[in-house]
């Protein structure tokens, strides 16, 4: 997102905001991949990465948003 902030123009605004949005999917993806392994078994990493997940989600909503609004614009 840092570098939407220093887009040069509207489209190329939105193509990085785009390009954060795949990143943080891409994110949430390979979490639930952990999640649903069992690489991880530790209460408190279990409790750590279900933050994640939860964080993760709602910047995809966030980013998806900015998004939206842009292109609707």
């Amino acid at each position: 997102m840092q570098e939407a902030d220093a887009a040069s123009s509207r489209k190329d605004f939105i193509n990085k905001v785009n390009i954060s949005k795949k990143e943080i999917q891409e994110t949430n993806y390979w979490l639930k991949i952990i999640s649903g392994s069992e690489i991880i078994n530790n209460q408190n990493n279990l409790q750590e990465l279900a933050w994640l997940l939860q964080e993760s989600e709602e910047l995809i909503k966030i980013i998806g948003s900015i998004l939206h609004r842009t292109i609707n614009k």
